[in-house]
């Protein structure tokens, strides 16, 4: 859908988070219509008067495609858009020049859009960054830029009826199951992304994914990145077939899994033709995002990692792998219907993985999973009541040790919690340095 066929409309932005608000702002800065209402949830019973009256719903990415009101509209002949659709259909009719980058997967995706504009800048390209991070997508699309790259949500890929010109997926596990009431629908929401692919444009698949490769075979224009003929990460160390290109401990990022991702944003960097060798040399003063693999503060030889953007199992078993020292994982948040059963045999598997402290909804499910699969001696389960009594446990364990690493990865989402991710990370940050005090 176009702007142009909003012209007139009685509309409904659903929704009034960071993206519903700025849809809501580019209607009323364009006078696209002078017929424009909000609706919340929160409204209920009262407000749907608003939806079943409108024309066109604007969904903001938290209103699912699965839930019944928006099935009952798009029965009732209500056409359903988003901003995230609005701005691909406009740029392909209005900025056909810009190529719009978007990056995808269950983990990784705010790292790998914010390394690949970080690159484009340091190489003079005119690059914006929007998205799930960054501005949303709806208020780029008057200015023009050589590179939109965008951070795509499954809420956002879910209903697309345009593709960006280059997709990237770094993975896919099984998360946000409750938005799109199952796995199956969450894996092909996600991957809808790069459904609507034009010839010429590209899909970048991470071939070392299985559960990728599976919903992705048959998507158009795939081009794979992880195979030594290819950009391909090995440990801490970046190449391009047998050329190394980085090592890990040149950049301030932490996290080998990070290096597989960044093998996608090369291959995006060559299929544009840029120079991708001066793009990772500028990587050196790439500064990481927060709550991924954070480095909190070192207290008597234990490090404290803030991994808080892990809502899945696969997430914490990549950080766990990323460190070579002593480790006491802290997990858990709202029971997701996850299994971890893979978290509980790598942690049977890997001697340095010396404590899990277990907490909140999910907790107990963690810790069963830990009890039937970890037999190992020198192994401690502590469930925690709180995240100072778990911080604290995990503190104890490695300074007994003579040191280590304290890794905060959740596995689950902080709904029910916190407020989200960041406040959930903050909130570790917070009785750190009150530990240090």
């Amino acid at each position: 859908m176009l702007i142009s066929d909003l012209q007139n409309k009685k509309i409904v932005v659903w929704g009034t988070g960071s993206e519903g608000q700025a849809a809501l702002a580019y209607l009323k800065k364009h006078a696209v219509s002078p017929f424009v209402e909000t609706y919340n949830d929160s409204e209920g019973e009262q407000g749907l008067h608003k939806v079943w009256n409108s024309q066109v719903i604007i969904r903001s990415p938290g209103v699912s495609i699965y839930k019944e009101e928006i099935r009952r509209a798009q029965a009732e002949g209500i056409k359903i858009t988003s901003s995230s659709d609005l701005f691909l259909n406009e740029m392909r009719t209005r900025h056909p020049q810009t190529k719009v980058i978007g990056i995808s997967g269950s983990k990784g995706k705010s790292t790998s859009v914010s390394m690949l504009y970080h690159m484009l800048n340091a190489l003079g390209c005119r690059a914006a960054l929007g998205g799930n991070i960054g501005k949303p997508l709806i208020e780029l699309i008057d200015q023009n830029y050589d590179y939109v790259v965008g951070e795509f949500s499954s809420y956002q890929a879910s209903d697309l009826t345009a593709s960006p010109q280059i997709v990237m997926f770094t993975n896919l596990f099984s998360v946000h199951t409750d938005w799109h009431g199952g796995h199956e629908n969450y894996c092909r929401d996600k991957v809808h992304l790069a459904a609507n692919q034009q010839p010429g444009d590209v899909c970048i698949v991470n071939r070392n994914n299985a559960q990728l490769l599976e919903y992705c075979k048959n998507l158009p224009n795939i081009v794979y990145y992880g195979g030594e003929d290819e950009f391909y990460a090995s440990g801490k160390e970046l190449f391009y077939q047998k050329e190394k290109l980085l090592n890990i401990d040149e950049l301030k990022l932490s996290g080998n899994h990070n290096m597989e991702n960044l093998a996608g944003v090369m291959t995006i960097l060559q299929i544009l033709g840029l120079d991708f060798r001066k793009a990772a040399a500028s990587l050196k003063t790439f500064e990481p995002l927060p709550h991924r693999l954070q480095k909190i503060d070192m207290i008597n030889n234990v490090l404290f990692i803030n991994d808080s953007i892990s809502t899945a199992p696969e997430a914490a078993i990549s950080a766990m792998r990323s460190f070579d020292d002593n480790i006491v994982i802290i997990s858990g948040g709202i029971e997701n219907k996850q299994d971890y059963t893979d978290y509980a045999r790598f942690v049977q598997d890997n001697s340095k993985v010396k404590a899990a402290v277990t907490l909140f909804q999910c907790g107990p499910q963690i810790a069963d999973s830990l009890k039937k699969y970890v037999s190992r001696k020198d192994f401690q389960l502590i469930e925690a009541q709180s995240l100072e009594e778990g911080v604290a446990a995990a503190y104890g364990v490695l300074a007994s040790l003579g040191g280590g690493l304290v890794l905060f990865s959740p596995t689950a989402p902080s709904f029910g919690y916190y407020k989200n991710f960041m406040e959930r990370g903050e909130h570790f940050i917070k009785i750190v340095k009150t530990l240090a005090k």
